[in-house]
């Protein structure tokens, strides 16, 4: 803490104490957890509303009104120290509110919070090309706290007013402002840069596998920025996501199991490669329709509605934006099995920049990084085997054929594999997904 600092907190609390000695010795302890020794610079709105609203009610063991003279004490302190508006924030009601709330339940308490917290208008926003993670590492938590402090100056300065019609998206507007300006501190970089840096880093590094990382490391920088679709296929690139989203849009029969119903996968045999004297009979025979629709379902964009499949409403949004459709699909083409991430990563990194691949090269490095990497089967404990690489693998491999992504060579027996145009854009965009994206848990 800088000696003025010290001596200005010191003084203020001396004061207190004059009139109450047990209320000094309570905003005495609540400072030093807000604070620390790094002084007054350090007591913002958002370090405020966080003690308040969150870490006083969960991390302090101590009963309601205990509390509320905490937070009393806290706020005579802050007027003492020239700062009423958070001193404001300690005795207002919607504090109460939050740690009564909490004395029902941490979870009504943790929601009272979060809706105090973006009332507030300080709590830093989701934008539409920008997440912040849940996780963050030590680079976007630094650019989160400056972005609330900003939002502050903001709030302070009635630039932006909470509550006001259209306020939500003018506090989007400073946000991507306040990430994309090129700081000095930091060399010229922008917030934004270092935080898809930095996720990148860890993404790279997070695994043990060396083959692994040394595989995307050499790809990472591309990462950085966004994937730009082939002009030749940027107004349709996914026809057969595309394809399918159109039919939906007047619904598509299902049978009493919920399968797609046998008279629209009749209509549609030759659509999917269906080659045999008899028609197929459900859609499991037509594997690629199945493995699209399916598809589908997990990006959010269909949903089953009694015995139709529909369209949902952000299906219906992105059958009219090829491009935002594209993104969607990109963002969910590896999926959520770690173990079929893992290898998918894999499959799209090799192919990058081959024009073919053999499906044996592909598997053997999977095969080492799996190894390096100390996946384990969860029956019998031991490494997975060569059906389980193959099965990881092609969890990828089938989906990016079914989009039309892949180009397949050789047969059966010597398989290889190359992306078309926009196979190498779309991998790319599912690639930067993974390693730019926002973090919900330490490594996902």
């Amino acid at each position: 803490m800088a000696e003025s600092d010290d001596q200005e907190i010191a003084a203020a609390l001396a004061k207190l104490a004059e009139q109450d000695a047990a209320a000094a010795d309570e905003a005495r302890a609540a400072l030093e957890w807000i604070a620390g020794e790094s002084g007054l610079a350090f007591i913002t709105q958002q370090r405020i509303q966080g003690f308040c609203w969150y870490e006083l009610p969960v991390k302090w063991f101590v009963d309601l009104d205990e509390k509320l003279r905490l937070v009393a004490a806290l706020a005579e302190a802050l007027d003492l120290l020239q700062l009423p508006r958070y001193a404001a924030i300690c005795r207002s009601g919607t504090t109460r509110e939050i740690l009564t709330a909490y004395e029902a339940s941490t979870a009504q308490g943790e929601a009272a919070f979060r809706r105090a917290a973006t009332a507030s208008g300080i709590t830093p926003p989701d934008l539409p090309e920008f997440e912040w993670g849940a996780v963050m590492g030590l680079e976007e938590a630094s650019a989160y706290s400056s972005t609330a402090d900003f939002l502050e100056v903001a709030v302070a300065s009635g630039d932006l007013v909470p509550g006001r019609s259209g306020w939500k998206a003018r506090q989007k507007e400073l946000v991507r402002a306040h990430l994309n300006v090129p700081q000095a501190g930091l060399l010229g970089q922008t917030l934004a840069q270092v935080i898809l840096t930095e996720r990148a880093e860890n993404w790279v590094n997070a695994r043990r596998s060396e083959t692994r990382r040394r595989i995307l490391a050499a790809i990472a920088n591309r990462l950085l920025q966004p994937a730009e679709l082939p002009a030749a296929t940027a107004a349709d690139p996914l026809p057969p996501l595309h394809w399918l989203l159109c039919q939906l849009d007047g619904g598509i029969a299902l049978t009493q199991t919920g399968n797609l119903s046998r008279q629209f996968v009749q209509q549609n045999a030759d659509r999917f490669g269906w080659d045999f004297s008899r028609p197929p009979r459900t859609e499991d025979d037509l594997f690629d329709l199945h493995r699209l629709r399916h598809f589908a379902q997990a990006l959010g964009l269909a949903r089953r509605s009694g015995r139709l499949l529909t369209l949902t409403a952000k299906g219906r949004r992105l059958l009219g934006d090829p491009g935002g459709l594209w993104r969607a699909a990109a963002a969910g083409l590896l999926g959520d099995n770690q173990f079929a991430v893992f290898a998918g990563e894999l499959f799209l990194a090799l192919l990058l920049d081959a024009a073919s691949v053999p499906d044996t090269q592909i598997k053997a490095t999977v095969e080492q990084a799996v190894a390096e990497e100390g996946f384990r089967d969860s029956r019998t404990g031991g490494l997975p085997d060569k059906y389980d690489i193959s099965w990881a693998t092609h969890e990828t491999t089938n989906l990016c054929r079914v989009l039309g992504l892949l180009a397949v060579g050789g047969d059966w027996r010597d398989r290889s594999y190359g992306l078309t145009s926009t196979g190498q854009a779309t991998a790319l965009a599912a690639l930067r997904a993974r390693a730019t994206g926002p973090r919900t848990i330490p490594w996902s």
